[in-house]
């Protein structure tokens, strides 16, 4: 969590409100968006010295806006440069189908189509969020910032997590199909 934050601030300074918010309608099939996961984060990377807060004024009410310190700025640096590691993508849900035939044959087929209706309502949502992700591509953004790679490997993200659960959905479709032939 605490990297996701320094990223997204690196692009703009921002409340934890506003930081929360931006997770939930974006991110929030990466990570938890819950105010207490983003406000424990911002106090840790705070009292770390990576992340620093200033109170503004906004007509009666105050707010406390972050902003990314150079050594929020290293440290983020130093984890993103960092080779991906494919051990630490796990799916706890896979154990659910490892341990199905434990299962009654409708509980089995009954679960496979909620999750099933759960991923295309996955990638509902983030073909929504590849809309909004075009627009912001042809808005005028400000300077200072490499838009254009930013852009670009954030809409990377957006093809994989539609790729992944659109095999998903594929998958376990005809995993249904086979379960209904032959329970």
């Amino acid at each position: 969590m605490e990297y996701l934050l320094l990223g997204l601030l690196i692009l703009s300074p921002m409340t934890g409100y506003e930081l929360q918010q931006f997770i939930k309608k974006n991110l929030a099939l990466i990570c938890s968006h819950s105010a207490g996961s983003v406000q424990t984060a911002l106090s840790k990377l705070e009292k770390e010295g990576k992340v620093t807060a200033s109170e503004i004024l906004t007509g009666k009410r105050r707010k406390k806006k972050f902003f990314i310190t150079d050594a929020g700025r290293s440290a983020f640096s130093g984890w993103v440069s960092q080779p991906m590691q494919a051990e630490k993508v796990k799916n706890m849900e896979l154990a659910r189908l490892f341990f199905a035939g434990l299962a009654r044959p409708e509980e089995r087929l009954a679960a496979i189509r909620d999750y099933i209706r759960q991923m295309k309502g996955t990638c509902q949502i983030l073909c929504a969020i590849r809309e909004q992700f075009q627009y912001l591509n042809r808005r005028e953004l400000p300077p200072g910032t490499d838009w254009p790679q930013v852009l670009r490997f954030q809409g990377y993200t957006i093809q994989y997590g539609i790729a992944a659960a659109e095999f998903e959905i594929n998958w376990y479709s005809r995993l249904l199909r086979e379960l209904e032939e032959q329970p």
